[in-house]
């Protein structure tokens, strides 16, 4: 009888992690902030962010109003929503509503059948 009810569990927990299969990377935060973030006080003034090229794994955000010789100036701007001059981790997230979703294309019907 376990063997059966272990069975039943593992075969369940293999179609719920199948089902769920595209998960978008995340940003390599850590290495964002050891890259940018100078002066270490875990937020980026403009001169900071001026420095960004990209939000790896992802590109910069290819929306036009972010592009253009001061796309970085437009992108801190559009950050910082409390306009006080530094983008905290509680705006930067934002940045990830730029991204394209990766998993806009993923197949949402399973190409096998199990009935």
């Amino acid at each position: 009888m376990n063997k059966i009810i272990y069975a039943t569990l593992i075969s369940l927990s293999t179609l719920s992690a199948s089902s769920f299969g595209c998960e978008p990377a995340s940003m390599d935060w850590e290495g964002f902030y050891k890259t940018y973030d100078l002066n270490k006080n875990n937020a980026f003034e403009l001169n900071e962010f001026l420095k960004v090229a990209d939000f790896a794994p992802y590109p910069w955000p290819d929306d036009r109003q972010f592009q253009g010789k001061d796309k970085n100036i437009k992108l801190f701007k559009y950050l910082d929503e409390n306009k006080d001059g530094k983008i905290t981790e509680d705006e930067l997230v934002k940045v990830y509503t730029l991204f394209p979703n990766p998993c806009a294309d993923w197949p949402h019907k399973p190409k096998w059948k199990f009935w």
